[in-house]
This record gives structure tokens, C-alpha cells and sequence, in this order.
């Protein structure tokens, strides 16, 4: 018999809705349950791409014996930490308190008003790994709140004050400084950081697992455009290039997967998800703006082709992710053996691919398969276009494979980051699905998610959303506006921004911007705020950067200014490893440009030149921008348009060659 989860809309949430677990879903009725009964809460928060979340349903939730276990001793609450960001984040920071790795499947034991005394991720059945087994943990953690309230009283209590420390040294961080104070060597300084902790074999950051690091990869590019910022720009490139030709990103359909299990790219955590392959989209728009190499738009094409063919939702908007098992397997769908080489291409084809991805009889996967990777150099067109073919050959043979689950939940904040990518990528490249694209999930944003200066967090739930869901659609609509010249486009981003400032910024400490609004619906044990980067970039950073493009293109002194106390109290102090995307927006703020061009012959080359060009702190004054900045902008006596770069309170001579503005 379905339990409580079996009215809910998310993906996972029904995927626990047959659980013999008396599942309750996040809210007030789960809250006063435990308060009735005097029981505590045990709180399971995952998301349906998450591969140990599948492994814990099964061996516990699944679980009859278990499962009485949990309903006798808890009150059992369900949470998809995708559609509550900010619930997550107050638990996964608990872990962090109590000197922990967090992970998902998170595991709460809290009171009955949600404050948690035991925190931990993936429990087994039984110990092994090292760990406790579930039930074991669950008898322990009930007797402890039954008999030993004070022990329990003094776990909330330190797990609490850990969050507000946590918050506390953020705050602290953040000195006296003036906006004098930021340089361009704030930025230079930044990329050597990043430089000195960048993999000089395969790029990325770290050992295993390695994950892209969107946000610090994309510094990385800003960096090697600044004096001394060559070994910025090739550690950019490294590791845009290993990711492409690596087994991170999948050759056969497009798309990236999560992260790779180790070092060299070659081995992914097998599912994909739509926030990654938005903000990658933009890198490789970037990389092939640099360099112009075929692999860089190879990767933008077929991402496109894979969001539309795969991630699309009927109302326009884009899903949130694919899982990474089928058949109860991790990464079934994906790999090869030469035996299934052969059978989908024959013998002499299924050499070539075997040759250029090493694909072998051991295999680099379980049961001696193979997951494709690109071992070879680039060939020549020719033999590049035979692998294509081929490619694409594979791609129909697996087609007809059982495919991994789709999350096919509708999120407004990675839709908004999707809409930036794609913009990013069709400007770099030219590549029109990536424009077409970028636009039909901008007008579901615009009609669907967005209602004045309200956003929702998820397509057909009454969820507000969090910062990053308003950030990132502002973000989003000022890009679009800058696409189009479309001055609706621009107006419906300036009342976002304005909505976050008035709804989640707090004057106080240098500036702060929380994760929930102001007005928010529920009462959650801590007030999370948005201050560093994780697998998206901060939403209070996004802010920073869009109050910066308002001011300087539409004459807000208003947004500049709380951008500049922003900026001066906290970017130059943080790691730029968390604070990636802030020291962006401080970029932007020092060497942001205006361009205007002007009507006449030549217009579109002028515009696509602009928009080409690896400039990132560049932004396109339309019809939007303060009369200041269009003043005295005409076209060339000949009737030419002309290209107006202007970098702070000086313009460039106006130019009316393509290459020429391409090159300032």
C-alpha cells in the first residue's frame, strides 16, 4: 500500500512512495506527528540520480524488517534535496560540524522540531565498510532520545552553535576593506592559486573523485586574459580538453556525467546532471572562443542535440538528471565489449573505435567492459569523420538498451543556468539548436516559473524559490536580452535582482545574502546563507555580478555601489577554490565593458564579432542602457554601423571591421 509520498511530484520522493517506510514528506504534519508522539524524527534526504540512495532503499527501506524497525522507534521524513536546496544545506552543514564527509544518502536523527543530534550519510544493514549497521544506529539513536534527553540536548546544542559559527566565520572573513582595495592583482593573484593547485597532467582539481569545479575552471580562463596569465590560460585549456577526450564526457550521446572515480578523467560516476552540462556548456563556448578547436564545438553540438533529445519536458523547460544505473547496474548502459563492438559495426569498424577509445578484452570497467574514452590523437577529417559515423552507429545499437532513469522534475534555478550556457555556446560558435534552444527555455522560465518578481523553485509545485532560482534567472534574462536586443527580456532581469535584494539581502556584516527569502514559508531550525560556490556557483555571487552588469550598462549607481561594499569586504579574502564565481564578479566590476553598436551596414558581423569574443566581463548596451552610455554613438559618415567598446569612463575609437573589434 503507498504511503504518504504517493501525492508528492518528485521523481524520488515516488520513487520511495511503495516503501513499507511510513514515509512522511517534509512539512508541518511530519513535525507535529513526532510532537504527539513524543518520537523522533528520522529525516532521509537524497535525489533520484544518486546511486548509494538507490543502494540504502534497497537494502533498508525496501526492507520489511527494517522498516517496522523505523516506523516503531520514528517518525520517518522523505526530503529530495534537489527541490529544497535549503534544507539540505542546513543538514549537510551539520555533517560538516561534527567533522564529517558529507554525501548523499544524508541521514538526520533530529527532535521533534527538526534539530538534529546525529547526523551520517549511507548506513548498511548490517557493519561492514566500517560502518554501523542501520538498525543497529537506529536502536541506538531512539534509546539515547527515550533515556537521555540531556545527551541529546547537548548534540543539538553543539550541532547548532557549529552552524552559526560556520556562518560566523564567513562574516568574519569579510574586513574592512575599501573598494580601493580590489585590483586586477586580486584576480591575477587568484589565478595563480588555482594554477598552483591545478593537476599539470590531466587538469581539474584534486585527486580522485575529481569533479569539474565549474566555477574555479571557468576563473582559470579570466585569469590567463590578465598580465602573467598564461599558465591560467593552459590550465584552463588542460582541462578543458581532458574532459572532452575523457570518459567524463560521453561520446556517443553528449553530455558530461557528474564526476570521474578517478584522477585522469577516464572512469565517470555515470549519471548526468543538467546543472553540470549548463555551466559546461558556457566553458567550452569560452574554450572554442580561445582556441577555435573542432573538439570544443564537437562537445557544444552534441550536448545540445542531448538535452533536446533526452533532458526536454513538454512545456519546454529542460529535466534535472539521468541516473546512473539501468538494470540495477552503474553504467550498464554506457559501456562496450569488443564482442558488442563487433556486432553493431563489424570486424574491421569495430576495430577503429576499439583502437581509438581502448576498448579491450579486460576492459577498464566491471565484467571486463569497456567505458569509451578517447586514447588516440586527433586524426585527420577524414579518419575523424569515419569515427563519427561510427559513433553515431553506436548510438542507435544503444539506443535500443534499457536507458537510466530520468529525474524528470523541472527546476527553475538549473533551467536559468542552461539558458546562460546555451546563450554562451551559440555566441562562441554560431551553432543555432544552441540559440533556439536557450530561447525556448527562456520563454518557459518567463511564462512558467516566473510571475512577476516571483519565482517558483519547481514546475508544478507551490515552492518558492531560493536565491539561486531568482540569481539564476535574472542572470538568464539579462543574456537573453543582450541575445535579442529585446528590452523585455532585460526589464524582466532587473526586477529579479531587485526581488533578491529586497527579499534575501541583509545590511549587516559587510552585506549578506541568505539562501531563503525573508518571507519564507517555513520555519527551518537555521537561516542559511548563500556564501560560497559548491557544484553551482553562489547565488549571492550571480547577484553581485548582475547588480555590476545593471550599474554599469544601465546607470544604477544603487546596484554598483551595493556590489562594491560587497565585493570589497569579502572577495579578496576567501579561497578562490569556494569564492570562484564572487572573484568573477569582481572582474566584471574592474574591467567591465560596454558596447554599442550603432544601426547601419554591417550591423550583424559587428554583433556576432562582440558576441565571439572571449571578453567575459563585455556586455551588449541595447536599447535598455542609460542615455550616457548610447550618447554620441553614431554610425560611420559612410552609413556603416560602428562598434563603441567603452571601459569605465573612457571609449575606444570606434571601429568598423569585425576582426578589428574582435581583436580589442
Amino acid at each position: 500500500m503507498p504511503n504518504r509520498l504517493a501525492g508528492e511530484t518528485s521523481p524520488y520522493l515516488l520513487q520511495h512512495a511503495d516503501n513499507p517506510v511510513d514515509w512522511y514528506p517534509w512539512g508541518p504534519e511530519a513535525f507535529e506527528a513526532a510532537r504527539r508522539q513524543d518520537k523522533p524524527i528520522f529525516l532521509s534526504i537524497g535525489y533520484a540520480a544518486c546511486h548509494w540512495c538507490h543502494v540504502m532503499a534497497h537494502e533498508s527501506f525496501e526492507d520489511p524488517e527494517t522498516a517496522a524497525l523505523m516506523n516503531e522507534l520514528y517518525v520517518n521524513v522523505k526530503v529530495d534535496r534537489e527541490e529544497r536546496p535549503d534544507v539540505d544545506q542546513i543538514y549537510m552543514t551539520a555533517i560538516q560540524v561534527l567533522g564529517q564527509g558529507g554525501g548523499w544518502p544524508l541521514s538526520a536523527w533530529c527532535t521533534p522540531d527538526g534539530k538534529p543530534y546525529f547526523v551520517g550519510t549511507y548506513f548498511p544493514p548490517e557493519e561492514r565498510y566500517g560502518r554501523p549497521g542501520f538498525r543497529q544506529v537506529l536502536r541506538i539513536l531512539a534509546d539515547l532520545y527515550r533515556n537521555e534527553r540531556d545527551k541529546v540536548q547537548h548534540n543539538v546544542d553543539a550541532i547548532l552553535d557549529g552552524l552559526r559559527a560556520i556562518d560566523a566565520h564567513y562574516r568574519g572573513r569579510a574586513g574592512g576593506a575599501s573598494p580601493a582595495a580590489l585590483s586586477t592583482d586580486t584576480i591575477v593573484a587568484a589565478g595563480r592559486f588555482l594554477v598552483q593547485r591545478s593537476d599539470p597532467h590531466h587538469g581539474g582539481f584534486g585527486g580522485a573523485p575529481k569533479f569539474p569545479s565549474s566555477s574555479a575552471h571557468a576563473l582559470l580562463a579570466r585569469a590567463g586574459r590578465l598580465p602573467h596569465g598564461e599558465p591560467a590560460r593552459e590550465a584552463f585549456l588542460r582541462q578543458c580538453m581532458a574532459m572532452a577526450r575523457g570518459g567524463l564526457y560521453d561520446h556517443v550521446g553528449g553530455g558530461f556525467a557528474r564526476y570521474s572515480v578517478d584522477e585522469r578523467w577516464d572512469i565517470p560516476h555515470f549519471e548526468k546532471m543538467l546543472y553540470d552540462n549548463a555551466q559546461l556548456l558556457a566553458i567550452y563556448g569560452d574554450a572554442f572562443a580561445l582556441t577555435g578547436h573542432p573538439r570544443y564545438e564537437r562537445v557544444i553540438r552534441e550536448t545540445t542535440a542531448w538535452l533536446v533529445r533526452e533532458m526536454s519536458h513538454a512545456s519546454g523547460g529542460l529535466y534535472a538528471s539521468q541516473d546512473a544505473d539501468s538494470e540495477g547496474e552503474e553504467g550498464k548502459y554506457y559501456v562496450w565489449t569488443p564482442a558488442q563492438l563487433r556486432d553493431a559495426l563489424g570486424p574491421d569498424d569495430a576495430e577503429v573505435i576499439a583502437r581509438a577509445f581502448g576498448v579491450t578484452d579486460a576492459g577498464n570497467f566491471e565484467g571486463g567492459t569497456t567505458h569509451l574514452r578517447r586514447v588516440t590523437p586527433d586524426g585527420d577529417p577524414e579518419e575523424e569523420a569515419r569515427i563519427d559515423r561510427l559513433l553515431a552507429a553506436l548510438f542507435e545499437v544503444r539506443d535500443r538498451r534499457v536507458h537510466p532513469a530520468t529525474d524528470t522534475k523541472v527546476l527553475a534555478a538549473w533551467n536559468a543556468l542552461a539558458v546562460t550556457g546555451l546563450v554562451r555556446a551559440y555566441e562562441a560558435t554560431g551553432y543555432e539548436p544552441a540559440r533556439a534552444l536557450a530561447l525556448r527555455v527562456g520563454r518557459f522560465l518567463a511564462e512558467r516559473m516566473v510571475d512577476g518578481d516571483r519565482v517558483a523553485r519547481v514546475l508544478g509545485k507551490d515552492l518558492d524559490g531560493t536565491i539561486d532560482d531568482y540569481a539564476f534567472c535574472a542572470e538568464a534574462f539579462l543574456r537573453l536580452a543582450e541575445l535579442t536586443e529585446d528590452a523585455a527580456w532585460w526589464h524582466r532581469g532587473a526586477a529579479l535582482v531587485a526581488a533578491v535584494v529586497d527579499r534575501f539581502y541583509e545590511d549587516v556584516d559587510g552585506g549578506v545574502f541568505y539562501l531563503t527569502p525573508d518571507d519564507g514559508g517555513d520555519a527551518l531550525i537555521h537561516r542559511p546563507e548563500s556564501h560560497h560556490d559548491g557544484a553551482l556557483p553562489s547565488g549571492a555571487a550571480v547577484t553581485v555580478a548582475n547588480l555590476v552588469r545593471i550599474g554599469h550598462v544601465a546607470g544604477d549607481t544603487r546596484s554598483v555601489d551595493l556590489a562594491e561594499r560587497y565585493l570589497a569586504r569579502r572577495a579578496r579574502d576567501l579561497s578562490p577554490l569556494v569564492a570562484a564565481r564572487l572573484l568573477a564578479a569582481a572582474d566584471d566590476y574592474l574591467h567591465g565593458e560596454q558596447v554599442v553598436v550603432t544601426a547601419g551596414a554591417g550591423r550583424e558581423a559587428l554583433l556576432a564579432a562582440t558576441r565571439r569574443a572571449y571578453a567575459p566581463a563585455r556586455c551588449l548596451a541595447g536599447p535598455w542602457a542609460a542615455p550616457s552610455v548610447l550618447a554620441g554613438k553614431e554610425p560611420a559618415p559612410d552609413g556603416r554601423a560602428r562598434a563603441y567598446v567603452c571601459r569605465g569612463q573612457t571609449c575606444l575609437e570606434p571601429v568598423t571591421d569585425p576582426d578589428a573589434l574582435a581583436g580589442l
